[in-house]
């Protein structure tokens, strides 16, 4: 038997997405053209489909391509050479055409943001503006002195600490990226690990030290160290502004899950971290003794630490249960776009779109706690609380409910009465 030799094989190895056409399924195109029957995941692959007529159809064109390089075999020996080949081509291309599905995926994310980029804009003003306006409801953009003259008496008025809160700039959470004029600010458990990955890769980190999400906040000042207040401030007036926001319920409770349940799992990634500086003054503090079902419990349950969260001034929280107004000072800093998590896909193709970004950065969500279903998970958790508690826990992330247009009353219906 006289294989082909290597001036034949790139022959037939260039003409192997047409062979492949005619034999990776029935019924006409299958191939890479059919994009309409790949979306969303549901079309077919490269995989091996061995029935009559498409191994019949793969090897006539096989035939056809053989005889173009002057190559004549016996029927049987074809016949071993067209299944090894087909195996071969359909092993090697598997991922080819995932990586295609997969890019189809983000086209069809990519053209959907374009063809409703008016409506986007639309949105992202009102959110914008819903910020504002209740910043000039607490009447933030007041003087210091107005504003202790006309509410020092007023018991209702919001305290000053958070009034003073609302007027200044934290800029700890501010990352500037200066080659895209790009100023994003990181909320904790709000899609900061996308885009700190994001950001790692505009700063051609190398893949391996960002492919886990288990160290990469770390680097991210090492890429985009802190300026002083009077260059952010120059880079302010002409950057795009990006805030990411989440429901304050499901975000103080992926902090707990992420930070504090699982003791192991602290101790195994951040050497007991969480356990040391919150976790054991909240079992001291929040734990019944005479709860049996708890006497080998290490780590502080859900109920303890929202106990903790209603009793603690949020000056002593950490970054992940901080409030967001806290962090990212909506009221003195016009975002171009505040992101939310329930829209995290199209709001983040969004920016990539605006930031010319499409051929570097792709919508990815890269940190989930779980594959469960958002609404199981929550009531699973708030249903241990009592509408009572639900209701402290609210006052305690008022602002952030006003601020981004959130409610809590699902939440509330889930906890005991």
């Amino acid at each position: 038997m006289n294989f082909p030799n290597n001036a034949q094989m790139r022959f037939i190895m260039s003409n192997r997405y047409r062979l492949l056409e005619s034999g990776g399924g029935g019924g006409g195109s299958t191939g890479v053209a059919d994009s309409s029957r790949r979306r969303y995941g549901q079309g077919p692959s490269f995989g091996l489909h061995l029935c009559g007529d498409q191994v019949s159809s793969f090897l006539k064109r096989a035939r056809g391509v053989l005889r173009a390089t002057g190559i004549t075999l016996p029927r049987w020996q074809l016949w071993v050479l067209g299944i090894l080949i087909y195996f071969c081509l359909a092993v090697v291309l598997e991922p080819v055409a995932e990586e295609l599905m997969a890019e189809e995926e983000r086209m069809t994310l990519y053209e959907w943001v374009k063809e409703n980029e008016a409506d986007l804009r639309s949105e992202y003003k009102e959110r914008v503006e819903q910020a504002h306006d209740i910043c000039n409801r607490y009447d933030v953009y007041m003087t210091q002195l107005d504003y202790i003259r006309s509410h020092g008496n007023n018991q209702e008025a919001m305290q000053y600490s958070d009034w003073f809160t609302l007027k200044r700039v934290n800029w700890n959470y501010m990352y500037y990226v200066p080659q895209e004029d790009f100023v994003y600010c990181k909320v904790p458990k709000s899609g900061s690990t996308t885009w700190v990955y994001n950001l790692l890769k505009l700063a051609n980190v190398p893949e391996e030290q960002i492919s886990s999400d288990i160290g990469i906040h770390k680097l991210l000042r090492d890429y985009y160290p802190k300026m002083s207040s009077s260059k952010m401030k120059q880079a302010f007036k002409k950057s795009f502004k990006l805030l990411v926001v989440r429901h304050p319920f499901e975000r103080i409770l992926s902090a707990y899950r992420d930070k504090l349940e699982n003791y192991q799992r602290d101790l195994m990634f951040r050497d007991g971290y969480y356990y040391t500086m919150y976790g054991k003054t909240i079992v001291q503090v929040y734990r019944d003794e005479t709860d049996l079902s708890l006497k080998n419990r290490t780590e502080p349950t859900w109920t303890e630490f929202v106990r903790y969260v209603i009793n603690t001034p949020y000056s002593k929280f950490d970054e992940h249960w901080k409030p967001i107004y806290s962090l990212c000072s909506p009221c003195v800093i016009k975002y171009n776009v505040i992101a939310k998590m329930e829209t995290f896909s199209e709001d983040t193709q969004f920016v990539i779109n605006q930031l010319g970004l499409e051929d570097q950065l792709h919508v990815e969500w890269i940190h989930r706690t779980a594959n469960d279903r958002t609404s199981d998970v929550a009531n699973l958790y708030y249903s241990q609380l009592t509408r009572r508690q639900v209701d402290q826990l609210y006052a305690k992330y008022k602002l952030d409910f006003e601020l981004f247009d959130y409610n809590h009353e699902a939440y509330r219906e889930m906890a005991k009465q």
